[in-house]
């Protein structure tokens, strides 16, 4: 497959310059703690904050240990294999498909039975983020119905404004949705579906898509995820770090080959807390210096 040898093959062509070096670093489960810190989940949270001081276990062995009541020091590299497909598939209001879908990519097998234990038992452990789903349509629903009322739903609202229903996060960036209407629902019969025109990620067309509260929690999470590394480009950069190529949660940068430059000072700066989040927002990164571009 030509496209996928290319495809394969891009990351080792860009070589750092003569005299230079590549510094790079990326977020450690950024749409995960975002996630959490728009829907309030504390004991997430909080987890998070204890694993980067390394007085907490992972995030994995721990959400496996939350949702089957399983003690810490009992949970298996297998039972944190399930912790991990868990939080990557069910975030964003994932069922048995997602969770299967993701399960086949990590080699695993389970059952639909024991598929659908799992992600009851992962929305058992994460109340708030389950009620930040219907909340989140609750509110578009309400705001695309009354034109000119904010509707608050925690760290996020929403209004009508002319031909946009508006998403407003955190920082005061807003994502617009165009033409917003309640339509009968494409798939089940006597519901309505949350709506708007835009370009059907199937199809590739304009035309009108259906969206849901896990969908919406998806576009904050990684608005604000995206917000975060935009903000903390400013003092990467301002440290003489040369940014080169930003890769979804990764930022790449060109420097001069010598000590002063550390993969360690550059995660540092990418994962401060912005001044929007009040450093409740618990961020980590990793990171790694290489003369030739790759996967990390």
């Amino acid at each position: 497959n030509p496209a996928r040898a290319c495809a394969v093959a891009l990351r080792g062509a860009i070589i750092a310059d003569e005299g230079k070096k590549l510094v790079i670093a990326d977020f450690a489960n950024i749409e995960g703690r975002v996630l959490a810190w728009l829907a309030g989940e504390d004991w997430k949270l909080k987890a998070f904050a204890d694993y980067g001081k390394g007085v907490g276990p992972d995030m994995y062995r721990l959400g496996y240990s939350k949702s089957f009541h399983v003690p810490l020091d009992q949970v298996t590299d297998d039972m944190r294999q399930i912790g991990k497909v868990q939080e990557l598939a069910l975030g964003f209001q994932g069922a048995a498909g997602a969770f299967g879908t993701m399960m086949r990519l990590y080699g695993m097998s389970l059952s639909d039975a024991a598929i659908k234990e799992v992600v009851n038992a992962w929305r058992e452990a994460n109340p708030n983020i389950v009620q930040f789903w219907r909340d989140l349509e609750d509110a578009a629903r309400e705001a695309t119905l009354t034109p000119g009322r904010t509707i608050a739903v925690g760290k996020v609202a929403f209004n009508r404004w002319g031909e946009w229903l508006r998403m407003i996060l955190p920082n005061e960036t807003v994502l617009c949705y165009c033409q917003p209407a309640i339509v009968p629902h494409p798939k089940f019969a006597n519901s309505t579906s949350l709506s708007y025109l835009g370009v059907n990620s199937y199809t590739r067309k304009w035309e009108r898509v259906h969206t849901y509260g896990g969908k919406l929690a998806e576009n904050a999470t990684q608005k604000v995820a995206r917000d975060v590394l935009k903000s903390n480009s400013l003092s990467i950069d301002a440290e003489g770090y040369a940014i080169v190529l930003p890769v979804h949660d990764e930022t790449v940068t060109e420097v001069p080959d010598t000590k002063d430059f550390t993969t360690e000072r550059l995660c540092a700066l990418l994962s401060q807390s912005p001044w929007w989040a009040y450093e409740h927002l618990p961020l980590a990164a990793a990171g790694f210096e290489t003369y030739r571009y790759r996967k990390g």
